[in-house]
């Protein structure tokens, strides 16, 4: 086995490892105070950026199985404004599709941690939506920024 395998080459150990992550939240959960440290700290990373967290994650109820492919609710909230996305994956090609509340950005950027500096672009309609092709597997994130200069960033979630 190659232990230079890059981010996002196997999803189903990413998804195991999501749900293991998951059962040790419930059972042993990150103290707020370490939580609260280190969202401050993110945010001195990269200043001029507000940060979205994510705050609910859902498989969609009655989506296809696991065989015929994956559907699943993200919605991101920073400050004033929140990212709704539903991300699919059919057959190995992934897709976005969102809605940024309120609207206000032209476009939207996709970063991904296995394609380091390329970026998807997609433009943002005058009701906030917008939709991404061929999304890279592995950590993604969204970047926008607002009419006033303001600088949004998703946290990373694997897509």
């Amino acid at each position: 086995m190659d232990s230079h395998r890059s981010i996002g080459e196997n999803v189903e150990d990413a998804k195991l490892l999501r749900r293991i992550g998951a059962m040790f939240d419930h059972i042993d959960p990150v103290p707020d105070a370490v939580m609260h440290a280190a969202r401050s700290a993110f945010a001195w990373r990269d200043i001029d950026s507000q940060l979205a967290q994510l705050i609910d994650e859902e498989e969609l109820v009655g989506s296809a199985t696991r065989a015929h492919g994956e559907h699943r609710l993200l919605t991101f909230e920073a400050p004033g404004m929140t990212v709704a996305i539903e991300a699919t994956e059919v057959g190995g090609a992934r897709r976005l599709i969102g809605q940024l509340v309120p609207s206000g950005p032209n476009h939207v950027a996709l970063e991904s941690a296995a394609q380091a500096g390329q970026s998807l672009t997609a433009p943002v309609d005058h009701l906030g939506r917008f939709a991404l092709s061929a999304v890279p597997a592995g950590l993604v994130r969204l970047r926008c920024t607002m009419p006033d200069g303001t600088q949004v960033v998703t946290e990373w979630v694997d897509a």
